[in-house]
């Protein structure tokens, strides 16, 4: 397969991402979107591993390592200073505190999974060990996936019924500010 040829369809799977997750959105269907990520990126591996030519030379790498680096310092800075102007103002609206705690855990999660994955390729190299190093972001995604579902399943949350917010469960936050429609 030509590098060309790859790129094309590497741009329909996205085009054709988009469209599932757009209308899997608006559906409120968050499984689908999850399982074809994983699929569409499986499919693109195997393919990629069919091109003859060169996709990139090791400049390109050091280039994306370098912006990669300087995207997550980014992400970082923004997510500390936005976590504290949320946390701060959580007295006018308390929905207000768990964005900012969310950023906050984000920018963690962000600088210790690029932490270990900077430590486990300056130790071990990827060459014959890339079963290894799939399994391992295959098991991250997983355990990733079943506390995302846990954490959003919504059994401990606030119900709009009649016009009155009601009690599922046990929130542990107020009801929301939010008018509720009938």
């Amino acid at each position: 397969m030509t590098i060309k040829k790859y790129q094309r369809i590497k741009l329909i799977v996205v085009i054709l991402l988009a469209l599932v997750y757009s209308q899997m959105f608006v559906y409120k269907n968050f499984i689908i979107p999850i399982a074809l990520m994983i699929v569409s990126a499986l499919v693109l591996m195997l393919l990629r591993r069919r091109v003859t030519g060169v996709l990139a030379d090791e400049r390109d790498y050091a280039t994306g390592g370098k912006a990669a680096l300087l995207s997550i310092q980014i992400y970082s800075w923004i997510a500390v200073m936005g976590m504290f102007v949320l946390y701060a103002e959580r007295d006018i609206n308390p929905s207000y505190e768990p964005i900012a705690i969310t950023l906050a855990f984000s920018a963690c999660l962000l600088l210790l999974v690029y932490s270990v994955i900077f430590r486990y390729h300056n130790k071990v190299k990827l060459a014959g060990e890339k079963g290894l190093y799939v399994a391992l972001a295959l098991m991250m995604f997983l355990v990733l996936t079943v506390f995302c579902l846990r954490l959003f399943s919504g059994e401990d949350n606030w119900v709009c019924s009649d016009g009155q917010w009601q009690k599922h469960g046990q929130p542990d936050f107020p009801a929301p500010i939010v008018e509720c429609s009938k």
